[in-house]
């Protein structure tokens, strides 16, 4: 059991952090709208050309700098108490980000909307509930189901960005690009979790050339450093590729609506993979199953709402354009 005194320092650490991780997304959202918009079909040029802008941005970058900040007391409160604690609370944080966005965005919700978002809050809360067990990973059984599972997901990653360049300039194009950008974050979380197995069976400790041992593990010859390498690049890769993707989502949509949905997909899926790859456990496996269906409903109705929102804009707009004339 986990001291009473560590458990409270644990959940004052994550109180700390998250209204830090979601106030800092909304100073994020009021710096991308000044900017220079992210766009993808000019390659890494048009991408690099606008963080060049966004960065000199000062609400861009005191999110940004909250964010950061936030990771600390964030790791510190899982090493206290634990994921299965410190991540339902954290997700509450959802709440900070629509109220923020309401109030000082002055982005509409409509009771619907709110209803979707809702379930998206209640989603990960069932996963807590549902018993998930420790986990160990077997770093030989595992390839097989990784390389399938890897495979589904960035194929799922692709297919919203094709859909997303298709639907540039309509109303689903934020939405889109908050997809791909929630599944590569969550990919990167799975290979976060094989990355901390592998080290931890690895049994690396602490030395000054700790770093090598994790940037260059292939070339050490044994299977543990090779997953050493391959967990720590990938996610890598994932992290600073979903770092674009969602930037560009908050830039075009409303972080009230489109947050919840990174927030849930990037939960989900390194926890459905720890069922189908990992070869993780659940005392309630309905709880688990049943949160994933409302993530699933939750998502694809947020995504019709907003939609639908923005054409109504768009036509309220136009009109009063027409009377103004």
């Amino acid at each position: 059991m986990v001291d009473s005194g560590s458990v409270i320092l644990g959940i004052t650490l994550i109180l700390i952090a998250t209204p830090m991780f979601n106030i800092g997304i909304v100073f994020q959202k009021i710096g991308l709208v000044k900017s220079k918009e992210i766009r993808f079909d000019k390659g890494i040029k048009g991408i690099t050309s606008a963080f060049k802008e966004i960065i000199r941005n000062k609400y861009w970058l005191i999110g940004a700098v909250l964010g950061t900040t936030a990771w600390f007391p964030y790791v510190m409160s899982i090493s206290l108490v634990g994921f299965m604690v410190t991540e339902p609370i954290n997700s509450v944080g959802i709440i900070i980000v629509v109220i923020a966005a309401n109030r000082i965005l002055k982005e509409k919700i409509m009771w619907y909307e709110f209803l979707a978002i809702l379930v998206l809050i209640f989603s990960p809360l069932l996963i807590a509930f549902s018993g998930i067990s420790k986990v160990y990973v077997d770093l030989y059984d595992m390839v097989i189901p990784l390389i399938i599972f890897l495979s589904i997901g960035f194929s799922i990653a692709i297919f919203c960005f094709v859909m997303s360049i298709k639907k540039r300039g309509t109303n689903l194009e934020g939405f889109y690009i908050m997809l791909t950008g929630a599944f590569v974050l969550a990919l990167g979380g799975v290979f976060t979790n094989v990355f901390a197995q592998a080290v931890r069976q690895a049994g690396i400790q602490l030395t000054w050339y700790t770093w090598a041992e994790i940037f260059f593990g292939i070339f050490w010859g044994d299977y543990y450093h090779l997953w050493i390498f391959i967990g720590w690049w990938g996610l890598v890769f994932c992290g600073a590729s979903s770092f674009a993707f969602y930037q560009s989502a908050f830039q075009k949509s409303r972080i009230a609506v489109i947050f919840p949905i990174l927030d849930s997909v990037a939960l989900a899926i390194p926890i459905l993979a720890g069922t189908l790859v990992f070869k993780q456990t659940f005392n309630n496996y309905f709880l688990f199953f049943a949160a994933i269906a409302l993530i699933f409903i939750g998502t694809t109705t947020l995504g019709r709402f907003q939609a639908r929102f923005e054409e109504l804009e768009a036509k309220r707009l136009e009109e009063e354009n027409m009377n103004n004339k």
